[in-house]
């Protein structure tokens, strides 16, 4: 039986995070993904060996498990070893069929999820469900069970739609190769992490829950229901005040008076203005002022900039001369 050094076929190292092993899992589920590279066995196997390394290194129990034993026995990449010698028969771990390979089974066989339940599982920056598979195009795949059973998907829709309301649409594939498209309504005030569930469209007459995640779009970051967004201003603007025309989330554009003195980084609140919920709340837009440096200057302003310089009441520190 061959060792499966789990970290080399996720092309990370033993001190990893888990952060660092999700996004390599990601990545290398979407390069390998079969729904991406059709009749391509090679690509099936590396997503074998990918989801079986994520399964192990992804669940701290079973990484510290796995650490144990490689660190115990030395292992290499590769090493052949017989399991015997280390106190298992081949009848007390293999599982004669999850999927996995018999180095898998013979740690972690008693709570394996079975290799077809995750093989369709995949996580895109766009997508993340179990019992399904995707293409960046959106369409799903559901797992060939006979039980009845709910599926779980995440989806990531931008803001504007969440503050809006609208529709998103996508095909289900079944497993006789029967496609169905489904579209799940957005609800006007939609709240990140929010559950939307469609009767009937999950596993053999189970349901499809739909969880929305609300992204960052057109420079506004939602928090809460409270609104952030960037707005650039020019150093001599800071100093002597300004005023500037801005966009809120519902599409108004709206005069905000900068005052003399503004720093950068310095935030502006500015009420009401902010995301809508369901149920009628609204929260505040917070303009965060960047003061933007010029990066050219003409032989002009240099010399305006340092006699600005010369007259300056105070040091770098800050402090009155």
């Amino acid at each position: 039986m061959e060792y499966k050094d789990y970290y080399k076929i996720l092309g990370l190292s033993k001190d990893a995070t888990q952060d660092d092993i999700k996004r390599a899992y990601r990545k290398l589920a979407k390069k390998y993904h079969p729904d991406l590279n059709p009749n391509d066995k090679e690509a099936e196997k590396c997503f074998k060996e990918i989801n079986e390394a994520y399964q192990v290194l992804g669940d701290e129990k079973k990484r510290k498990k796995y650490d144990r034993f490689g660190s115990s026995f030395n292992f290499q990449n590769g090493t052949h070893f017989d399991p015997s010698q280390y106190g298992w028969s081949r009848r007390s771990y293999s599982t004669g069929g999850s999927g996995f390979s018999d180095f898998f089974d013979m740690f972690f066989g008693d709570d394996a999820i079975d290799l077809d339940t995750i093989l369709r599982q995949y996580t895109t920056g766009q997508y993340s469900y179990s019992g399904f598979g995707t293409n960046p195009y959106g369409d799903f795949t559901a797992g060939s069970y006979a039980q009845s059973q709910d599926i779980n998907i995440d989806i990531d829709i931008d803001i504007f739609l969440a503050q809006g309301g609208g529709h998103r649409i996508f095909s289900l594939k079944r497993p006789d190769g029967s496609l169905k498209r489904l579209k799940v309504n957005i609800p006007a005030g939609i709240l990140d992490g929010d559950k939307i569930r469609l009767k009937g469209q999950g596993q053999s007459g189970g349901d499809l829950i739909v969880t929305v995640h609300i992204q960052d779009s057109g420079g506004f970051k939602l928090e809460g229901n409270d609104i952030e967004r960037e707005v650039s201003i020019q150093p001599w603007e800071g100093a002597l005040g300004t005023k500037l025309t801005v966009a809120t989330l519902d599409g108004q554009r709206i005069s905000v008076n900068i005052p003399p003195g503004t720093s950068s980084g310095q935030k502006l609140r500015i009420p009401d203005k902010g995301y809508r919920d369901r149920k009628g709340n609204v929260g505040d837009m917070y303009l965060k002022v960047m003061v933007a440096l010029p990066k050219y200057l003409s032989h002009e302003e240099r010399e305006l900039y340092k006699k600005l310089k010369e007259l300056s009441k105070t040091d770098d520190w800050g402090m009155k001369r």
